[in-house]
């Protein structure tokens, strides 16, 4: 019996994230990051596209005030992967929908079989979510009074609660050590390229 073989393809996950911090302290920066902070919270009374425009005009006039940014790799643990999986044969029990992203203060390496960060200490819903062919964009916006400190590591959970470690992981990464004080803002831009 012949078999014919189709040209063979591979699907790949790359996930890249692209923190940045912003420095507030000048009243300028500090009330930039007010507006942005009202706007996520208020986001449900604009229409997506009308928020998404604002939110990234009131990111870009942050820009002036970045002090340094960082990019990341990251590992798509088996949880994330099978998830999607489950998607596409139907089964519906999650939405595949990354609604939290949370910092850890965990140090050890990201393993295929991680469903948790190593030690969560804080975690915040997307401020905005796009979608541009087989690329998706998730970007989180930390306050300087959200959370401060050291972050050792990073990661993106579908249906996610506020509780940590809740939520099917789908990304994590180790930032080495990414520090975040009182009077700045993060940013953390998760894109995901699926080839």
């Amino acid at each position: 019996m012949q078999q014919l073989n189709a040209q063979e393809e591979s699907l790949e996950i790359r996930g890249e994230h692209l923190f940045e911090i912003f420095d507030t302290s000048s009243p300028e920066a500090s009330e930039i990051e007010r507006q942005i902070s009202g706007l996520t919270e208020g986001r449900h009374l604009y229409k997506p596209t009308t928020y998404r425009a604002r939110y990234h005009a009131l990111i870009d006039a942050l820009r002036p005030f970045k002090t340094r940014e960082m990019r990341v790799t990251n590992l798509v643990p088996l949880v994330g992967r099978a998830l999607i999986a489950q998607r596409i044969a139907g089964t519906l029990t999650y939405t595949g929908t990354i609604n939290y992203g949370a910092l850890g203060s965990g140090s050890t390496a990201p393993a295929s079989g991680d469903v948790k960060l190593g030690t969560e200490v804080f975690r915040k819903v997307p401020a905005v979510q796009s979608v541009s062919s087989n690329v998706a964009s998730i970007q989180f916006f930390f306050t300087k009074a959200d959370t401060n400190g050291t972050y050792q590591e990073w990661g993106t959970f579908i249906d996610g609660t506020a509780s940590a470690d809740s939520g099917q992981m789908f990304s994590h990464l180790l930032t080495g050590g990414w520090v975040k004080s009182a009077s700045e803002t993060m940013t953390v831009l998760s894109t995901y390229t699926i080839s």
